[in-house]
């Protein structure tokens, strides 16, 4: 009984000694955290990398350093410490695996460490599959470089009902807009409802106007017309304004924000777009009847796009009209004039503007793709193991290596480089090429480091005059783009002569001469 009584005693006694050596530690770490408050950041990691010296993994002494570094605003350092915890896989109940991985997604994310942010995010979800601020967080970022499906995969996982914010049903509705889902009028009005900014008031007026309802989205979009400080994007909602009055046939509604968009391109020396508003002013006073008033901007479209058949078009339609010799109607076998005007819309605002008007492209491209599949299910437990995307090496290249890189691409297109051709704006390389099957046929390539760039239509014109003086019947844009609307009608009056390498074509490019 003696014996029982003894052992009993002795591990009480051990249980206080544990607490009061515990208590000991939490008090100097209490004392460090007390230090770092008052500012004496030094004094305060020197208490705590003497605790640690005694146990180098322990988290809560981890978890200290990183607090006093997030005093001190020193982010990475916090990050550095949590990542310890991490690597150490132990943690207690108030340093959670999901608290330090969500701690370290941020830090990365306001540095731009996309990357690293994006894989930390990921350990979370591993630990807890609809973490909101994990699932949001990447579905933001997957968005950002354009990755629907993968956006898509991380905020289904969260339940709509639960979800308050502006931002989420945006890309919600971008997401179901560009890859055809329907239900983006519901989640942009649902943003609108929220918050109405002209974000997301744009977008929901653009979908009431798929959906034909036309009174709603022109009232929608006078509503935060003044509340749009950027100059480029009030331009836009007011050429929104004139398509929308053509397609409810009020066309002097539509003259009215037909000239607002000239004068404001004027103003701001756009010369793409004044070349493409004195087009639809043009369009606008032909078909009502108003010949003078559109003369002088025909005439100046014209000089701009000699080769455009549908300025030719437009100008003879003018011609015939102004002379009697025939209507818009029964004219429509020459230029259908009100079909082009009702496809203005379409035209100027197609699906893929969702996404341009939504504010939601990331500056800086990384390599998602090396992380998860489409489903979003993560590739690789290692980040150092994703090494860099073939589009930042790409991009990277040295001038004689990147030139080098362009010419196996040139190769595995079906071409030989005979000539490297100047290009001033040092942003790529211009290359001439003959076929491997035809030395006699000739190829113009451009080959660009862009990240994010607009093919217009007056690059590929002035591509087409170079093409012509080289005796090059095909031509071959390379880089990471997108074409305006005014460029893809110069590509598709080419006949097949112009070809854009961008997107999923580009990057297959890549994966095989890489």
């Amino acid at each position: 009984m003696a014996f029982f009584i003894f052992v009993g005693a002795a591990v009480i006694l051990l249980g206080f000694l544990l607490t009061f050596v515990i208590g000991q530690r939490r008090d100097g770490y209490a004392k460090a955290l007390s230090l770092a408050t008052l500012g004496n950041f030094l004094d305060a990691r020197a208490l705590v990398r003497e605790k640690l010296e005694e146990d180098h993994q322990n988290p809560y002494g981890h978890y200290v350093m990183a607090k006093i570094y997030a005093m001190e605003n020193d982010p990475l350092n916090e990050a550095k410490h949590l990542e310890i915890i991490k690597k150490n896989n132990r943690y207690t109940k108030e340093i959670d695996a999901v608290t330090v991985s969500n701690r370290i997604a941020e830090i990365y994310y306001n540095k731009d460490f996309f990357e690293e942010a994006f894989f930390h995010y990921l350990d979370t979800l591993q630990v807890d599959r609809s973490n909101p601020i994990a699932c949001i967080r990447l579905g933001f970022m997957a968005l950002g470089q354009k990755e629907f499906k993968i956006a898509d995969h991380f905020f289904a996982r969260i339940p709509e009902e639960k979800i308050n914010l502006t931002s989420y049903y945006i890309g919600k509705g971008v997401i179901s807009g560009v890859t055809g889902g329907g239900k983006e009028r519901e989640y942009f009005e649902k943003a609108y409802k929220i918050e109405k900014t002209p974000v997301s008031g744009f977008l929901y007026a653009l979908s009431l106007s798929r959906e034909n309802k036309h009174k709603d989205a022109v009232k929608t979009a006078i509503a935060i017309s003044e509340q749009i400080e950027d100059e480029f994007v009030r331009f836009t909602l007011f050429q929104f304004l004139m398509t929308e009055a053509i397609l409810m046939q009020n066309f002097p509604e539509a003259l009215k924000y037909g000239r607002l968009c000239l004068e404001m391109a004027k103003l701001n020396a756009w010369q793409s777009e004044i070349t493409e508003c004195s087009i639809h002013f043009a369009m606008i006073t032909t078909y009502m009847g108003r010949y003078e008033e559109g003369a002088e901007y025909l005439i100046e479209a014209e000089a701009e796009r000699l080769d455009d058949p549908d300025v030719i078009a437009l100008a003879n339609l003018k011609y015939r009209l102004e002379r009697g010799t025939g209507t818009v109607e029964s004219l429509t076998h020459e230029y259908d004039l009100s079909r082009e005007l009702n496809l203005l819309s379409v035209n100027l605002f197609p699906n893929s503007r969702y996404f341009e008007l939504s504010g939601m492209r990331s500056s800086k491209p990384f390599n998602i793709k090396g992380m998860v599949d489409d489903s979003g299910k993560k590739l690789t437990s290692k980040l150092d193991m994703l090494g860099l995307d073939k589009f930042e090496k790409f991009i990277s290249l040295p001038g004689t290596n990147f030139k080098n890189q362009a010419t196996r691409m040139v190769m595995k297109l079906g071409y030989r480089v005979t000539k490297e051709i100047s290009n001033p704006e040092a942003d790529g390389v211009n290359l001439l090429a003959s076929s491997k099957e035809d030395v006699n046929k000739r190829a113009l390539f451009r080959v660009r480091k862009w990240k994010d760039a607009k093919v217009s239509d007056v690059f590929l014109r002035e591509m087409t005059n170079q093409m012509e003086e080289l005796g090059a019947t095909k031509g071959f844009v390379i880089g990471n783009f997108d074409v305006t609307e005014a460029g893809k009608k110069i590509i598709a009056a080419s006949n097949g002569a112009l070809e854009m390498y961008s997107g999923d074509m580009f990057e297959d490019l890549l994966n095989k001469t890489m």
